[in-house]
């Protein structure tokens, strides 16, 4: 069983904008694409999860299209998992036991019995016969196929982000995520935790990134910034490459090929720079 919830756009390039707090999405510029699909979904068939997904909404307006995936940390992805054993009601969120009586219960590296029956093992929670367990089952994926020409924004807490195909603009903002992308015009991408990889800027680049690395394998933009505290930067420049462009990170190394014709700026406090 699983939940799906899909929205088809109005024909032509779309400009994208995403907003789901967890899980993955996928994109795919589709060269025979007339048509911008989105499909949300979940393996899971009820609980918190799967209400998000049925949930989601989809606003259009012109070549825009909006979807907002519902926050689900509440009660969904990362929320708490709750075990009943005889009438006594247990809530494990992050390791800790917030409900429920302590009697009859057993902790021994990372496995919990309760009135002698094994419902956490490993830190997963798992049923035995009379004991019944919900809370945070399944995960949110995100499925994008895009026409040629299209866009897109994206703004998560926590969901790793695949583009394959190539689009004009991306701007990217996560808490917790990396961004792995094929070709692209303008990159602004923003990320507290997780990488930025992407094949090829064409126009501008301008990515930042607290905890992680930030990779371009052809950057022929004529505006460059690519700036970690905890990461290195790779980047390799193009003939076609002009302009100003900065590399700079705290810890990590700092690598960029082809720039001799570019105004370059490279900084780096602990790591070296070649």
């Amino acid at each position: 069983m699983s939940t799906q919830k899909m929205h088809t756009a109005a024909a032509g390039p779309i400009e994208l904008d995403l907003s789901v707090s967890n899980g993955r999405i996928n994109v795919h510029v589709d060269p025979a694409a007339a048509h911008a699909t989105v499909t949300a979904h979940t393996a899971a068939d009820e609980g918190p999860v799967a209400d998000a997904v049925n949930d989601t909404k989809f606003t259009e307006h012109g070549d825009k299209l909006t979807v907002s995936v519902p926050d689900d940390l509440a009660g969904g992805i990362g929320g708490a998992n709750v075990v009943q054993v005889g009438g006594n009601t247990f809530s494990f969120g992050g390791g800790v036991v917030n409900t429920g009586t302590m009697t009859g219960m057993t902790i021994s590296d990372g496995d919990i019995w309760i009135g002698g029956q094994h419902v956490v093992s490993n830190g997963q929670v798992i049923a035995q016969q009379g004991a019944r367990v919900g809370g945070a089952t399944g995960t949110i994926t995100l499925d994008v196929v895009l026409p040629p020409g299209s866009s897109l924004t994206v703004n998560t807490k926590n969901a790793e982000t695949t583009v394959r195909g190539d689009l004009e603009t991306i701007r990217f903002d996560a808490r917790n995520g990396s961004l792995q992308a094929g070709g692209v015009k303008i990159l602004e991408a923003e990320t507290h935790n997780g990488s930025v990889m992407v094949d090829t800027v064409e126009t501008e680049l301008e990515a930042s990134t607290h905890n992680g690395s930030i990779t371009v394998g052809a950057y022929n933009g004529r505006r460059g910034s690519a700036r970690t505290h905890n990461g290195g930067v790779t980047i390799s420049a193009t003939p076609a490459a002009s302009g100003r462009l900065a590399a700079r990170t705290h810890n990590g190394n700092i690598q960029v090929r082809g720039a001799g014709h570019l105004d370059l700026k490279t900084s780096t406090h602990n790591g070296r720079v070649w």
